[in-house]
């Protein structure tokens, strides 16, 4: 058997539901109750289709103020949110993205780690380094640190979040009734935390879960993102708008996780916007749907919070070149990937902001196997390891995608027909960490 055999294809797909533009369209009912829902449907739909899990991005502030006009608010909690969700479901996993120079590591750790029990070993961590000063507003900080400064408070974040969830070895609670004696304390372990960012004492008060510890995603795409990334990503969330260029970015990962002593590469799975239609006229047909109920307003208003200013620019004509920073300390890939989409194809301001709906990352619109086939040919060349599906949030896209693109791939061999585990880890064909205090 092959290498190329023996490999999985893996689908995650978004679950926001907050949006630029679709939630005009007359067939959706955008009440509280719609949007909840709307979620629990896609989310039983994508365990339906045996995905690995559903993704949750996040952004700690409601966007810039230029940007609320035009969408809808009901943007849930991504752990809230996966924890109503998983309590619906049996298999699916939950990825949810958790700041980690925002939030505090002791409350996060627990936090995650609840909800990987309650969910049976299902949740994955999307750790992110936020970069917006509305944000930074929020949790009364001082204002946003240079980009490399974020990562090393990640390093140590991240580090005490897995002292924490390593504080119990797996045969801490013995449950002695006679005794009265419920954990065997000598197997409890206070990991002390003293460094330069974080003072945390632990132990956190519950045990590993069955999966070990949540996975670890991770989207930095930077020099220095990538080398985060490298040394402890288990899944990389990446944007690359074409395939060669997500072949570079594949390598460079590869090379660098092996450069730092890892056995086991990350797995890389980018964004992939997708529309699909029984044939291509009905895939046309939508993808013109789509395009007709997007706002460009909202699109251009959330851009300013990666400092790309397209506001008051005449959408009919070109994306003027001082829409850019010269330079940026913040979110260097972004503005990497947002002039590229500016360039390529020289597009109108509206087509240019229409493109930044999938980030910076690639779309396809088409027939079942013509999806099916940019799919294969992304995962068969080490483009990616699968991807996060974004889907256009029309009526019957998500359903049809799982209906009918989902058994091409599954006739071709890419991708299961059944799950054979019940944990994310499982279905990413990932181990469970060995514990720090037990190992070594």
């Amino acid at each position: 058997m092959t290498d190329t055999e023996t490999r999985q294809l893996h689908l995650l797909t978004f679950s926001n539901t907050r949006s630029a533009g679709p939630w005009r369209h007359p067939d959706l009912d955008n009440s509280t109750a719609g949007v909840r829902r709307r979620l629990i449907e896609h989310v039983r739909t994508a365990e339906a289709g045996t995905f690995d899990a559903v993704f949750f991005a996040d952004g700690l502030n409601y966007g810039p103020p230029q940007t609320w006009a035009y969408k809808n608010t009901e943007d849930f909690e991504p752990l809230t949110t996966s924890a109503a969700l998983s309590s619906l479901t049996e298999r699916i996993g939950f990825v949810v993205t958790g700041s980690a120079t925002l939030a505090h590591p002791f409350h996060l750790a627990r936090q995650l780690l609840s909800l990987d029990h309650l969910s049976g070993g299902r949740a994955g961590w999307n750790v992110v380094t936020s970069f917006a000063q509305a944000a930074a507003d929020n949790f009364s900080a001082r204002g946003v640190v240079d980009h490399d400064e974020r990562y090393r408070i990640a390093e140590e974040f991240l580090d005490v979040v897995k002292k924490l969830w390593d504080s119990w070895e797996d045969d801490t609670i013995v449950e002695d009734r006679e005794t009265g004696i419920f954990n065997d304390v000598t197997k409890i372990h206070v990991p002390d935390h003293h460094g330069r960012y974080f003072d945390v004492k632990g132990p956190i008060g519950a045990a590993r879960s069955v999966q070990g510890q949540p996975v670890i995603f991770q989207a930095g795409s930077s020099d220095t993102g990538r080398g985060f990334a490298a040394r402890h990503a288990e899944v990389i969330f990446t944007g690359q708008g074409n395939i060669d260029r997500a072949r570079t970015f594949y390598q460079q990962i590869h090379d660098e996780a092996r450069r730092v002593g890892r056995d086991r590469p990350p797995l890389i799975t980018p964004s992939l916007r997708v529309i699909v239609g029984s044939t291509e006229e009905e895939a046309q047909r939508a993808e013109r749907t789509a395009y007709e109920y997007f706002s460009p307003e909202y699109q251009a208003g959330w851009l300013l919070e990666v400092d790309v200013d397209v506001t008051g620019a005449d959408l009919d004509g070109p994306v003027p070149a001082s829409a850019f920073p010269e330079t940026s300390e913040k979110h260097q890939t972004a503005l990497a990937g947002y002039r590229l989409l500016a360039t390529e194809g020289n597009p109108t301001v509206r087509e240019f902001l229409y493109r930044t709906v999938n980030g910076w990352g690639a779309a396809v619109v088409g027939t079942p196997e013509q999806i099916a086939d940019q799919i294969e040919t992304w995962f068969e060349s080490r483009a990616s390891d699968g991807f996060v599906l974004q889907h256009s949030w029309l009526p019957g896209q998500f359903e049809t995608f799982v209906e009918q693109v989902v058994p091409v791939l599954r006739k071709r061999g890419l991708f299961r027909h059944e799950y054979t585990g019940s944990t994310l880890r499982e279905h990413l064909g990932l181990p469970v960490p060995a514990n720090r205090y037990t190992t070594g």
